[in-house]
C-alpha cells in the first residue's frame, strides 16, 4: 500500500507468516484508489450479510477511518482493521480512545489464526499511536473473539452514538450497550460511566 508502514513480526513467531501474509499500516490519505478497489473486495466478502456497504471502491461503512492496519498475501489483502481516533465522553468527561473497526479476513483464511495475528498488529499499531485505549461495539457471538485477542468486555452500559456519520444527519441511538469491549493499550482501567460518541462507530 502507498505509504505503508511494515509492522514487526509477533513475538514468539507468527502462524500466519508461514501462510505469506505480511502487515502494514497506512493512513487514509496515502491509500490508492486501485488499493482502495482490492480493499472493498476482501470487506464484501467479509460481510456479505451488508451489501448496502462496499459498493465498487467504498471501504467504509458509518464512518471513514484515518488509518488501516492491512495484511497481504500472493492473492491480495488478506485482513484489514479501520482505526479512528476520537474523543469520546465517560461518565461526563473526555477520553480518547481508538474506535477500531471494519475488522475483516477473507473466508478462506477464516479460523486459521489470521484474525488474532490482525488483532495483535491492531494492538501494536494503537501502541505506536500511544493511544490510552482502543474501543469498539460488536455482535455478541463475536464478543470471545476479541476476548481472545485481549479485548475486555465491559459491564452493560449507557451508549450513545450515530448509526451513521456518511449521509444526512440521524437521530442519536441512544441505549444500554451488552457488547462494548475496550483494549488497554498505554492505560489499564477504562473510566466508570456512560459512553457518549459523538459521531458513529468505525
Amino acid at each position: 500500500m502507498t505509504g505503508r508502514r511494515p509492522l514487526h513480526p509477533a513475538a514468539g513467531g507468527d502462524v500466519c507468516e508461514g501462510r505469506g501474509v505480511r502487515w502494514s499500516a497506512c493512513r487514509e490519505g496515502r491509500i490508492s484508489m486501485p488499493e482502495h478497489a482490492e480493499l472493498a473486495v476482501l470487506l464484501r466478502a467479509a460481510y456479505a450479510h451488508l451489501p448496502q456497504f462496499f459498493a465498487g471502491s467504498r471501504t467504509w461503512s458509518y464512518v471513514r477511518p484515518e488509518a488501516r492496519v492491512v495484511g497481504r498475501d500472493v492473492e491480495g489483502p488478506a485482513a484489514h482493521a479501520g482505526v479512528l481516533r476520537r474523543f469520546l465522553q465517560v461518565g461526563g468527561a473526555d477520553q480518547l480512545a481508538a474506535v477500531v473497526g471494519l475488522v475483516a479476513v477473507r473466508p478462506g483464511l477464516q479460523r486459521q489464526g489470521v484474525g488474532l495475528a490482525l488483532l495483535e498488529r491492531v494492538q501494536e499499531f494503537l501502541d505506536d499511536l500511544a493511544v490510552p485505549f482502543g474501543i469498539l461495539m460488536c455482535a455478541e457471538h463475536h464478543v470471545p473473539f476479541y476476548e481472545r485477542g485481549g479485548w475486555c468486555r465491559l459491564s452493560p452500559r449507557r451508549s450513545v452514538h450515530s448509526p451513521d456519520d456518511t449521509t444526512e444527519p440521524h437521530p442519536f441511538v441512544d441505549e444500554i450497550s451488552t457488547t462494548t469491549l475496550v483494549l488497554p493499550v498505554r492505560r489499564k482501567d477504562w473510566p466508570d460511566g456512560e459512553i457518549h460518541w459523538n459521531g458513529a462507530t468505525v
